[in-house]
């Protein structure tokens, strides 16, 4: 009996802290295509909009050719307010396709797919098809989607993508964690 207590215990503090009010907004200051190679891309865009006291991205991407070998580097770093000392939150090299294939399944990304499946036109996988119009109109980042318990200060990212061992296209965003007004 007392496990049945212990869980249903832990079922309401879960259910708490994900209803809790998130009193952080991000804010992207740069998200923008810093490098991509013309044989791969017919199209690369890519346009940070603030309205709504908020940040979207909207971006679209068309291909030359088809697309099925994609390999990722992703880094994050943070720092918090008034430091310059930056954090590295990761840094990691992945297989994107293999990424892609399992992430709709993973419970930890989840709120990462229901997001960008809300903003994109297509469900993204591999091989991506040449002359086909992948868009992203008015994604932002929601704050829902964030533990509560995030920490306020700046972040970088930096995403790298290969294919044939060669870099094609490198996307950086830059931002803030800030306190809702």
């Amino acid at each position: 009996m007392k496990t049945w207590y212990f869980i249903w215990g832990l079922y309401v503090l879960i259910n708490l802290a994900n209803s809790d009010k998130r009193n952080f907004r991000i804010y992207f200051d740069e998200f923008a295509v810093k490098y991509k190679v013309d044989d791969i891309f017919e199209k690369m865009d890519c346009h940070l909009v603030q309205t709504k006291n908020r940040s979207f991205v909207n971006a679209e991407m068309i291909l030359k050719k088809n697309v099925a070998d994609l390999n990722v580097r992703a880094l994050m770093e943070f720092w918090k307010p008034n430091t310059q000392k930056k954090t590295k939150l990761y840094d990691v090299r992945l297989n994107g396709c293999n990424l892609l294939a399992s992430i709709y399944k993973h419970q930890l990304f989840s709120s990462y797919v229901k997001s960008f499946k809300k903003h994109a036109n297509v469900i993204l996988l591999c091989p991506f098809k040449a002359n086909y119009s992948y868009k992203m109109v008015d994604w932002f980042l929601d704050e829902d989607d964030l533990p509560p318990f995030s920490p306020v200060g700046k972040f970088r990212t930096l995403t790298e993508y290969f294919t044939q061992q060669r870099l094609v296209i490198r996307i950086v965003a830059h931002g803030e964690v800030m306190i809702k007004n």
